[in-house]
């Protein structure tokens, strides 16, 4: 780990609750819940701490800077009351903790799409296949003909390495991002940026939080599957039809605080729900349902 888990948690405090004291002050109120996720989930982490406070009377303190494993890594051995995690507990991670009763609580599903300009989609552009799409990154495909339809410069826009919708895409056009080459192209900073690029800059292709996609002003290109059509919608990503897409669940040990309860059961219930897809996170609708047994 390049941070020790322990100074994330103690940053997190200071985040959470208040700043640090000035001399001759007291230390902060030691929170009632810690809570470790990755940058994705800044925004829903900040409306959980607000909700928690005005609803229950809980401070929560927060970090959203940690790795999937980071956040595993502290709830497990009992430092946070919950982790967040963007991928699946898998029964190595189990195995690695053998005296955690680890308990997975799914929170939705984070998909990116693939958002394109108006002039794009009014000329029929409206799916695209994954090589088309990795020769589109790489800058091997850079007139919109290429791929059916005018003939028109491509404008590709890209997040910084690192940020969440990057790590996304990258993955499903690599297999692991860590390959992915760095365009040198024009980059955005959000998923807001992303929106207005997609609105205002013609001929441009975006990745974008699927949750900002409104079919109306702003389009996003299917994925032409060997198969199938997969769209960043609910019902696809929740049918495994879609594939830009990774997990968002909360994991906690055992049997739950009371305060572990409320939280939770906020970003389950409809108005953390809510706020999940007002942050870029579809809900639980778009989460696949478990596999039946095989007998």
């Amino acid at each position: 780990m390049t941070r020790s888990i322990a100074a994330i948690i103690f940053l997190g405090a200071c985040l959470g609750v208040s700043s640090l004291p000035a001399p001759g002050e007291d230390l902060p109120k030691e929170p009632d819940l810690r809570v470790v996720g990755p940058a994705s989930t800044r925004q829903l982490l900040i409306g959980l701490v607000r909700a928690m406070k005005e609803n229950k009377g809980l401070n929560v303190a927060i970090i959203a800077d940690a790795t999937s494993d980071q956040a595993l890594d502290a709830v497990a051995n009992g430092k946070v009351g919950i982790g967040l995690m963007t991928k699946p507990l898998t029964g190595e991670d189990r195995a690695q903790y053998p005296d955690a009763p680890l308990v997975v609580i799914p929170i939705g599903m984070e998909a990116v799409a693939i958002g394109v300009a108006g002039d794009i989609w009014e000329a029929g552009v409206h799916t695209i296949t994954k090589e088309n799409m990795r020769a589109v990154y790489e800058r091997k495909i850079t007139n919109w003909k290429d791929v059916g339809g005018p003939d028109e410069k491509i404008t590709f826009f890209n997040f910084e390495q690192g940020h969440g919708v990057w790590e996304i895409f990258a993955e499903w056009l690599y297999g692991d991002n860590r390959k992915a080459p760095i365009p040198k192209v024009e980059m955005v900073a959000t998923n807001e940026d992303a929106r207005d690029t997609i609105e205002f800059t013609p001929g441009s292709v975006v990745p974008v939080e699927a949750a900002f996609i409104d079919g109306m002003r702003y389009h996003a290109l299917g994925v032409d599957l060997p198969k199938d059509i997969g769209t960043p919608t609910a019902a696809d990503v929740a049918s495994k039809i879609y594939p830009i897409v990774r997990p968002l669940i909360a994991v906690v040990v055992g049997r739950p605080s009371l305060a572990v309860r409320a939280a939770t059961e906020y970003l389950t219930g409809p108005a953390g729900q809510a706020l999940a897809r007002k942050t870029g996170i579809l809900g639980l609708d778009a989460v696949p349902k478990p596999s039946p047994p095989a007998y």
